[in-house]
């Protein structure tokens, strides 16, 4: 029999299973094993798992999915595991009645957390997952989310587009007959109004921001204007004593920063796998700097623009 099939066979046995088990089932080293299954998973004949075991995918084959579950407890930390059971339990979960952290923890549970999307009068939702269940089952466990909104399941469709209602048809009223002129009454003209003309509005808030980074010596690689005069995205260099960091920058022009702004702005930072540094002008609200000081905003700088 040969390698590939030995290994196959193994892990129909077995379930889904590591390199250094493999390796010791066919009687070759670890670097062979993982080349063999590597050559597996591009024939598309065995899955790799994101969970690790001790720094190592899983290998397994299509089908044995349920059998992941079994090595999440022990092989994600605690926080992890703890809304993965939540989400076991629940088996849908809405993103916008979520906290952070089980939002941040949702995104790294790839093999048991699928997101999609549900589209409901004319607004995207995103909601997450688990993995064992039905297209069918979720569909249901959406519509009980949404037992509120009386549009029957139909008119949710997940992951596409809600189509546009036909707009109402105008119907043209008939013209008048024109009327002769008569020859006492001036034929009077119509007065034209004067147009406005608009006045560009200048971006203050990021000519500060760009004068701020100057004093500091920071380096603005990308910039990105959200609304003017009140949000910027920003990609920057900030020097330090091992060289220069790159940061996510979010900054607020804004009367009073909250855990949301907060939380957005980490999340935006944690796609972009970047350290975030969050500029503000004002204040920030009190349920946010207690989000703050509970260290649930790791690799952050929090910074007020004097």
């Amino acid at each position: 029999m040969l390698d590939q099939d030995k290994i196959l066979s193994f892990l129909q046995t077995a379930g889904p299973s590591i390199p250094s088990k493999v390796a010791k089932i066919i009687s070759t080293d670890i670097l062979f094993a993982s080349a063999h299954l590597s050559d597996l998973a591009s024939q598309k004949k065995v899955k790799i798992s994101s969970l690790k075991i001790g720094g190592t995918p899983l290998y397994y084959l299509p089908g044995q999915e349920e059998k992941l579950y079994h090595f999440a407890q022990g092989n994600i930390n605690p926080k992890d595991f703890a809304v993965l059971e939540l989400l076991k339990n629940e088996k849908v979960l809405r993103e916008q009645d979520l906290e952070l952290l089980p939002r941040v923890a949702l995104r790294s549970l790839k093999d048991f957390a699928l997101p999609f999307n549900v589209t409901l009068n004319n607004q995207t939702e995103l909601f997450w997952q688990f993995y064992l269940i039905s297209e069918e089952e979720r569909n249901q466990l959406v519509q009980q989310i949404l037992h509120k909104d009386t549009t029957p399941l139909a008119n949710i469709i997940p992951s596409s587009p809600v189509l546009p209602e036909e707009p109402p048809k105008i119907i043209e009223p008939t013209p008048p007959e024109p009327q002769p002129e008569h020859p006492l009454l001036e034929k009077k003209q119509p007065k034209e109004k004067p147009h406005k003309k608009r006045i560009p509005i200048t971006d203050t808030f990021i000519e500060d921001i760009e004068d701020h980074f100057k004093k500091l010596k920071i380096i603005i690689e990308q910039k990105e204007t959200i609304r003017k005069n009140a949000e910027l995205n920003l990609i920057v260099k900030v020097p330090s004593s091992i060289g220069q960091m790159k940061y996510y920058c979010k900054a607020k022009n804004k009367q009073r920063c909250d855990e949301k702004d907060l939380s957005s702005a980490y999340m935006e930072a944690q796609i972009k796998k970047l350290p975030l540094l969050f500029l503000y002008t004002n204040e920030i609200h009190k349920k946010a700097q207690e989000m703050l000081e509970s260290g649930a905003f790791e690799n952050a700088i929090i910074k007020k623009i004097e």
